[in-house]
C-alpha cells in the first residue's frame, strides 16, 4: 500500500533528480584572458553523437566560465574570443584579411582551465585533464617557434618588410627553418607518445610531413586506445589510398609524350633512379619546390638520376592546358622530362592510377622500378636524404 508519506518521497526524488543528473553530465571551462575584458569566448565541438555544439559566454573583467557536456570520449574542440585579432593589409586597393588561428584543445570528462592573452589566445594554456594535458606539454615545446612564427607572417603580412627585400627573404628564411624544427619536435611527440588522444590528433594534421611509409608505420606504433575514435577515420581514409601504392610495389607503368611530343615510356628508365612529380603551374607550392628540384637534378643527374615532371592542368580545353604548362615551364626553366597528363587522359590518368590526392606529390623510384618512397609536400627533406643515401653524397 503506498502511504502518502511515500508518495511525497518519490515526488521530490523525481523533482532533484534531474536537476541532480544535469550537474554530473556537464563540466566547468573557465579562465582569465588577459585583454578580454568584458567580451565573449565560444568553443564549438562535435559530441559523442557526431553532433556540432556551440556555446558561448560573456566575460566579466577577463574572467569566463562556461558549462559544455561531459562526454565519454575526447572531442578535437575550437576556443576563440569576440575580439577581432586577424590581419588585414590593403593591396592594390584591395583589402585582403588573414583570419588569426584559434586555440586548439579537448573537451572531455573532466572540467579543464584556459589562461593567456586574449589576443594571442591560440598560445593560450589549458590544464585540467589527462588529456589536455599531455597536449599542452606538447605545446609548451613549440610555441617559441610557433610565436616567431607567427609574429614573422604578421610582419610580411602587414608589410613592415618592404623597405628591404633581403629582410624579406631572411625571414621566410628564418620561418622555413622553424619549421623544419618543429616538424621533428612534433614526430618526436607522437612517438614517445603513443597512448595519447594528441598523437591522434597531430597526426591528422601530419600527413604530408611524413614519407607515406613513415606515415603508416607511425600510425601502426600508436597504441589501440583511440584508433576507433572518430577523428582516427580520416587517417585510415589516408592510409587506404596511399596504400595504393606501398614501398617496395612495382612503380604503374605508362607512356606518354613530353612537350616536343617525344615518347615518355617509365620501363625506358630502369636501372636509374627516377621521381616522379606531380605538380601543376596553378600550383604555388609546387612552383615554389622547382628551384630545388633543379639543384637535385644538376647535382644527381650525371649520375642516373631523372625527374620526370607530370602536370595536371585545371583547364577544360588541352590546348589551353598545354599552353599553360609550357608556359610554367620555360618560366621555371625547367630542363628535365616533363609531360602533361592532360593530353592522352582517357587513355591513362596518371592522377588517377597513382591515387594522387594533393599537389605536390613525389614519388622515388629505385633503379629496378620499384616505389622507394611517396611524399605529399616539399617542405621535407626526405627525397634529399633519400638520394644521399643512394649516391653517398
Amino acid at each position: 500500500m503506498i502511504t502518502i508519506k511515500k508518495l511525497l518521497l518519490a515526488t521530490l526524488l523525481l523533482f532533484f533528480l534531474p536537476k541532480a543528473y544535469c550537474q554530473n553530465d556537464s563540466i566547468q571551462i573557465s579562465g582569465q584572458l588577459k585583454g578580454l575584458g568584458n567580451k565573449s569566448v565560444w568553443i564549438s565541438f562535435a559530441d559523442d553523437d557526431g553532433v556540432s555544439r556551440s556555446y558561448r559566454a560573456n566575460a566579466s573583467n577577463d574572467a569566463f566560465s562556461l558549462k559544455v557536456p561531459r562526454l565519454q570520449r575526447p572531442a578535437i574542440a575550437r576556443f576563440d574570443v569576440s575580439i577581432s585579432r586577424g590581419l588585414n593589409a590593403t593591396n592594390n586597393g584591395k583589402t585582403v584579411s588573414n583570419p588569426a588561428p584559434v586555440l586548439d584543445l579537448f573537451v572531455f570528462d573532466k572540467g579543464i582551465q584556459i589562461t593567456g592573452d586574449a589576443l594571442l589566445v591560440q598560445f593560450a594554456k589549458v590544464t585540467g585533464d589527462e588529456e589536455n594535458d599531455i597536449l599542452d606539454f606538447y605545446k609548451q615545446q613549440v610555441k617559441k617557434g610557433e610565436m616567431r612564427n607567427y609574429e614573422i607572417m604578421q610582419m610580411l603580412f602587414n608589410g613592415e618588410d618592404k623597405t628591404s627585400s633581403e629582410n624579406a627573404a631572411a625571414l621566410k628564411t628564418e620561418a622555413t627553418a622553424n619549421n623544419k624544427k618543429l616538424v621533428n619536435v612534433k614526430k618526436d611527440f607522437v612517438k614517445n607518445h603513443p597512448n595519447a588522444f594528441a598523437s591522434v590528433f597531430l597526426l591528422t594534421r601530419m600527413q604530408n610531413l611524413y614519407p607515406a611509409g613513415d606515415f603508416i608505420s607511425t600510425w601502426n606504433s600508436l597504441s589501440n586506445k583511440y584508433k576507433n575514435h572518430p577523428a582516427a577515420e580520416r587517417i585510415k581514409e589516408y592510409i587506404k589510398k596511399i596504400s595504393a601504392t606501398p614501398n617496395g610495389a612495382n612503380a604503374i607503368d605508362f607512356q606518354k609524350v613530353d612537350m616536343n611530343g617525344k615518347p615518355v615510356r617509365l620501363t625506358d628508365f630502369k636501372g636509374k633512379t627516377v621521381l616522379l612529380d606531380f605538380w601543376g603551374s596553378w600550383c604555388g607550392p609546387c612552383r615554389a619546390s622547382n628551384p630545388h628540384l633543379k639543384k637535385l637534378y644538376e647535382k644527381y643527374q650525371s649520375k642516373g638520376f631523372e625527374i620526370i615532371a607530370i602536370a595536371q592542368e585545371q583547364k577544360k580545353l588541352l590546348s589551353e592546358a598545354r599552353t599553360a604548362w609550357l608556359k610554367a615551364i620555360e618560366e621555371d626553366g625547367l630542363t628535365y622530362i616533363n609531360v602533361l597528363n592532360n593530353d592522352g587522359i582517357e587513355k591513362q590518368n596518371l592522377v588517377r592510377d597513382y591515387n594522387i590526392m594533393a599537389f605536390p606529390t613525389k614519388i622515388l623510384i629505385s633503379a629496378e622500378g620499384k616505389i622507394l618512397m611517396r611524399i605529399t609536400s616539399s617542405a621535407t627533406d626526405d627525397i634529399d636524404h633519400a638520394l644521399e643515401k643512394i649516391y653517398g653524397f
